[in-house]
């Protein structure tokens, strides 16, 4: 196992944290690096796509430093792996993929559950390393209602970050009904989005109960969620299709470090409660 320095290659930080399905927002700098050591010199760099404003998943310290549960997974799982070196550049949530497409960066890291369009294109991990579900969300004393299912959304105004997992929900249900639900989509910040539930600019949200916790802990508000879940997804890394040996390597990491409970602990000191199960 190897011990080394973290290269953390930097964008320059957006203002925007988009909560909806695990989107960032941050522009990728070429300028901001740093070296990293290996204990072995012939170790092959692998360089990691994220975003840096999607806390506590990943985002920014005081020091402009990557932190979040996606980024110590993945220093756990470079410990592991004595063949390869982990770098990181973070960049806008919609840029990582294309980078991935681009072969600017070898493996994708922001949260992401499978979903079939994608895997068309790319090589997903076959280990999860976090689970989430997703909940339509309203301020109740505005809408005076609690929406339960996306047959009560139809025709109504709902929240979805450009290419998110919760758009991909809401266009595929658009895609199979005849009256849509009216997507207004947004890279706005988590203050903003929680405005626009309150205020009528939107008729609902679709968070996880963790976001949906969080906003009502940072906005002293009373959001309501759905009773049941939408959507349970897993969530996984990407690679370029092809990369099999990338993927295979990640994978069986990951897997050591749910085995040993590294992933749980994880989980609970960054998030609060065991998502990994």
């Amino acid at each position: 196992m190897k011990k080394k320095q973290w290269l953390t290659k930097l964008g320059v930080l957006g203002i925007a944290v988009v909560a909806l399905a695990g989107c960032g927002s941050a522009d990728a700098n070429e300028n901001d690096s740093a070296s990293a050591s290996s204990a072995n010199p012939d170790a092959e760099t692998v360089v990691i796509g994220t975003g840096n404003a999607y806390p506590p998943f990943v985002y920014l310290d005081e020091n402009n430093e990557l932190q979040g549960y996606d980024i110590e997974v993945l220093k756990a799982v470079d410990e592991k792996l004595d063949q390869y070196n982990f770098q990181y550049e973070s960049m806008d949530f919609k840029n990582i993929l294309t980078s991935l497409s681009a072969d600017k960066v070898r493996l994708a890291a922001h949260n992401y559950a499978y979903n079939d369009e994608r895997g068309a294109k790319y090589l997903y991990g076959q280990e999860a390393y976090d689970t989430y579900a997703h909940h339509i969300v309203t301020d109740e004393a505005t809408i005076g209602t609690v929406y339960q299912t996306l047959d009560n959304l139809q025709g109504k105004k709902v929240f979805a970050a450009p290419g998110s997992e919760v758009a991909y929900i809401l266009e595929s249900y658009n895609a199979e009904h005849d009256k849509d639900i009216e997507i207004v989509y947004s890279e706005a910040t988590s203050e903003l989005l929680v405005q626009g539930l309150q205020n009528g600019t939107v008729d609902a949200a679709i968070f996880t109960k963790f976001d949906t916790n969080k906003y009502n802990e940072q906005f002293n508000l009373n959001l309501q969620a759905s009773d049941e879940a939408l959507k349970t997804a897993r969530i996984f890394f990407i690679f370029k299709q092809g990369d099999e040996e990338l993927q295979q390597a990640v994978d069986g990491a990951i897997k050591e470090l749910r085995e040993e409970g590294t992933l749980s602990d994880l989980s609970i000191e960054i998030l609060g409660d065991d998502y990994t199960k």
